[in-house]
């Protein structure tokens, strides 16, 4: 439940920055109609089975993407938890794993890495590797090396945007040798190979479409946290 709490928090962020609304005060209510949403109408993944993803009041479809995200930072909450137990890094991998998830489902809808959405990653990654006690210089090191190494695949091939640069950086810090820091490399460009080869496969693509590649950074750190850290 932490997991599709903090989801569906951060889903309201995401939504109410695009539409300049105010995420802290206004209280939830659906899209469509404007009814305010009472409190069993706002459990992560339950509400939207219950109410069979349609407002209760207008019976206007809520977004598949809402009940995705939640369902998937629960599953990943939970591994987490199994993986650190009750503790401060179990929250902090949490808080990772939801901002990475958004990150890469916003890229993917709009082409577009947003600078706040870096911002708070790259906070929540310094602090999960101060919990872990890993020096911090080092991961800078390796989050300047992958910075560069984007920037020149950015700068030559023009196939990728400055918002995946900056997210090169933040991927750096989560290696601490250059093992590390080359499967995280590595694994990014293996997932967007992987998945574009299946779209293409199933003509939702053409080899000649652009990607949107911050879905397949967010992953690359997912799969490391849960496998290798």
């Amino acid at each position: 439940m932490i997991g599709g709490s903090i989801s569906s928090f951060y889903h309201v962020f995401v939504t109410r920055r695009e539409k300049g609304e105010n995420f802290l005060i206004s209280r939830s209510k659906c899209d469509n109609c404007n009814k305010v949403l009472k409190c069993y109408e706002m459990i992560p993944v339950f509400s939207y089975l219950f109410l069979k993803g349609r407002c209760s009041n207008c019976k206007s479809k809520i977004g598949l993407d809402k009940f995705i995200t939640e369902l998937l930072s629960s599953t990943l909450a939970l591994v987490f938890f199994y993986k650190y137990g009750f503790s401060i890094l179990t929250i902090f991998a949490i808080l990772i794993s939801v901002v990475l998830i958004f990150i890469g489902l916003v890229d993917l809808k709009t082409g577009y890495i947003h600078n706040i959405d870096l911002i708070i990653l790259l906070i929540f990654a310094v602090l999960y590797n101060l919990f872990l006690g890993i020096n911090i210089v080092t991961t800078l090191k390796y989050g300047a090396i992958l910075f560069a190494i984007f920037f020149i695949i950015y700068f030559v091939t023009k196939m990728m945007g400055l918002g995946d640069v900056f997210f090169g950086f933040i991927l750096g810090l989560f290696a601490i040798n250059n093992l590390e820091a080359f499967i995280i490399f590595k694994n990014s460009f293996i997932f967007a190979a992987i998945i574009s080869i299946i779209l293409i496969l199933m003509k939702r693509k053409t080899p000649k479409d652009e990607i949107a590649f911050g879905p397949y950074m967010s992953m690359s750190i997912l799969y490391f946290l849960i496998f290798y850290r």
